[in-house]
């Protein structure tokens, strides 16, 4: 009788079931907004918790589920009202007015 196959010691063995990807990039990317901190995000969370009368889950679970990929929790960062921007926005500097050749400076 033959032994099974063995794979090659080089493979790296198949990831169980449970095991998810996790994503470890801040709490604001994760709505994409690199701006924000992950406490901003969990007190928008909260709010919004509490805007739709909820008493759970915890916004440090919405944070992580969506981190593994959870449908619904990223669903749900989707309809976050957040904080605007804190980044000045980067436009070029243009005059208001020009500088006539030859006529009046004054016009």
């Amino acid at each position: 009788m033959r032994a099974p196959p063995v794979a090659p010691p080089t493979m790296a063995p198949a990831p169980e079931p449970h095991e998810r990807f996790f994503d470890a990039r801040p709490a604001g990317m994760l709505v994409d907004r690199p701006d924000l901190s992950e406490e901003d995000l969990l007190l928008a969370i909260a709010e919004r918790l509490v805007f739709e009368g909820r008493t759970g889950p915890d916004p440090q679970v919405v944070i992580e589920a969506a981190r593994l990929g959870k449908r619904k929790a990223l669903a749900f960062l989707r309809k976050l009202l957040l904080p605007p921007p804190r980044a000045p926005l980067t436009m070029p500097v243009r005059p208001i007015l020009r500088e006539h050749e030859g006529g009046d400076p004054a016009h």
